[in-house]
């Protein structure tokens, strides 16, 4: 999938996949000993450590990031991390293309703080193991780590990367969206329960439902 989209200049940078174990995720050329670096949501110095560090899958021509990683059982989705971290500034794509990307971070950090953008991260994880009441098995995190809004399911790459383009990138998406359309996707049943349908929530409609 990041081939497709690097091919279709969707994304400037990918990042090799690494698989450890029952691990899917990304292979950082440096990766960092202490991943996160906060309590409750991330800050400019967060990004900044990723973004320079590669801890990403694919590094958007905007300078966002993408982070995927899947914990795999039996062929099946059994825990994962799905991240989009925006970069918090406006970046020119010729200059991530032409200089080191933390040169180009250096440029913008000195200029005004009211240049430094308001975007939030979007992250969607999984994780059976840690459900609770307040706490749905898949959920979504905007803003504050104690955020958890339900979620249908877990969420597969293609889901993942149409949900981004089609919310963030709206020109991209309408450009290439028969390329969104033909990425493979697979079906994973529902593990929303009824009591978290009460709520606001995040509901989709399946691989299975639309092939």
């Amino acid at each position: 999938m990041l081939d497709v989209l690097f091919e279709a200049e969707l994304v400037l940078i990918p990042n090799p996949v690494a698989v450890d174990g029952d691990v899917v995720t990304w292979k950082s050329p440096t990766p960092l000993a202490r991943f996160v670096d906060f309590a409750d949501y991330p800050t400019v110095r967060t990004y900044r450590r990723w973004a320079e560090a590669g801890e990403y899958s694919a590094l958007l021509p905007d300078g966002a990031l993408l982070q995927l990683r899947y914990t795999v059982s039996d062929g099946a989705i059994a825990a994962h991390r799905l991240a989009y971290v925006p970069c918090p500034y406006r970046v020119d794509r010729d200059m991530l293309l032409s200089e080191a990307l933390s040169d180009v971070l250096d440029v913008h950090a000195v200029g005004s703080h009211d240049e430094v953008t308001m975007q939030s991260t979007v992250r969607f994880d999984y994780d059976p193991g840690s459900a609770a009441d307040e706490h749905p098995a898949a959920h979504l995190t905007l803003n504050v780590a104690s955020c958890r809004i339900a979620c249908e399911s877990p969420m597969t790459p293609a889901q993942f990367v149409r949900f981004i383009f089609r919310n963030f990138y709206a020109a991209q998406w309408s450009a290439h969206r028969a390329l969104f359309d033909s990425l493979p996707d697979t079906e994973h049943d529902s593990t929303i329960t009824d009591a978290e349908r009460l709520s606001p929530h995040v509901a989709w409609r399946r691989a299975s439902a639309t092939t």
